[in-house]
């Protein structure tokens, strides 16, 4: 009887957990190559802010605001859209420093434009792919927080952020000998700087001890090559920590309650002190305070790149900085002139 030719079992299970090994392996490679592209695109994102950022200064004499909490109300982005080549955007006729941003109608005080549309409410709307990072997992999110007093607030979300400087609430975090020194102040202030009228004078005790100071470049003493101008807070409103996920629900009364304030590019939300704890539904973060913990408004910096965070410099350079970086160093890097004695070995 004539012998069969064929495979054996055992054979045929070897090649398949060949085959198996081998997709997987090129699976790895492909994501790998994935994530690489997107980095690379954050880090354009981050360029074209940090280039803007630079073009602002060069034609206004000085940095935007961070914010301005009131009329006309912004966050840092529209003042930048002249300079981001978003033409599209700012020959629009919804385009008005002059007029508050990202809400659908006018406060009932003014009567003049009493329930009238503001006119940056549907550009506040767009979404603008400098801002998104390719890595989020969900790029275009919306942001629609009810308020009755002065209107719906709805906006686009982002992922950039501008860090206003290093809350007191952080030493807690720190070993006594690395304690920041805030003096007479809870905040050490960051690059940029908020417009706040309705803030304390300096002289006895401001809050944000820079707010109504034009910020510049140069008044950057700790240095623009170590200090952070934007940071990812990447997947706001949704609750990030660690890698898991709750979907935005700004309704305090229901247990689902999740919101990481903030993630509409035009709020005064947007930008933030870093250093706290505070869940907006009630109680605190947890986690160890470090990148990538959490991207709750007043935490850290949030990013889904894998070890850590993209950041832009106030001298215009992006750089990769790791989730193991000390949180004091971190802190350093986010205060604008605080003397903080760094070199690039630090981190």
């Amino acid at each position: 009887m004539p012998k069969r030719s064929g495979f054996t079992l055992i054979e045929l299970l070897v090649v398949m957990t060949i085959i198996a090994l081998l997709a997987a392996l090129l699976l790895s490679a492909v994501q790998r190559a994935r994530e690489a592209s997107a980095r690379t695109s954050c880090q354009n994102n981050l360029k074209q802010l940090g280039l803007a950022m630079h073009n602002h200064e060069s034609s206004h004499s000085a940095l935007p605001y961070s914010k301005r909490s009131t009329k006309p109300q912004r966050s840092w982005v529209p003042d930048l859209l002249p300079f981001l080549e978003q033409a599209n955007v700012v020959s629009n006729a919804n385009y008005d420093l002059s007029q508050n941003w990202w809400r659908n109608s006018a406060e009932a005080d003014d009567p003049l434009i009493a329930n009238q549309a503001i006119p940056n409410g549907r550009t506040s709307q767009l979404f603008l792919e400098v801002l998104i990072c390719p890595s989020t997992p969900i790029k275009e999110r919306i942001e629609n927080k009810i308020d009755t007093a002065s209107g719906d607030k709805i906006g686009a979300c982002g992922d950039y952020f501008a860090p206003e400087g290093v809350n007191i609430a952080i030493n807690t975090e720190l070993p006594t000998e690395l304690q920041l020194n805030f003096g007479t102040s809870t905040v050490l202030p960051g690059a940029l700087q908020p417009f706040e009228d309705n803030l304390p004078n300096i002289s006895t005790g401001n809050t944000y001890p820079y707010a109504y100071r034009t910020s510049t470049l140069q008044s950057i003493t700790d240095g623009t090559s170590n200090t952070i101008l934007f940071g990812e807070c990447a997947g706001r409103e949704d609750v990030w920590r660690d890698r898991v996920m709750r979907p935005s629900q700004t309704d305090k009364a229901l247990p689902n309650c999740a919101r990481a304030r903030g993630g509409a590019w035009a709020t005064n939300d947007n930008p933030y002190v870093i250093g706290t704890r505070v869940d907006w539904c009630g109680g605190t973060i947890p986690g160890t305070m470090k990148i990538n913990n959490s991207n709750e408004y007043g935490h850290l910096y949030y990013s889904f790149h894998d070890g850590g965070a993209e950041f832009c410099f106030a001298d215009g350079s992006v750089r990769f900085l790791s989730d193991k970086i000390g949180l004091w160093t971190l802190a350093a890097l986010t205060t604008r002139s605080n003397g903080e004695a760094l070199s690039s070995n630090s981190y």
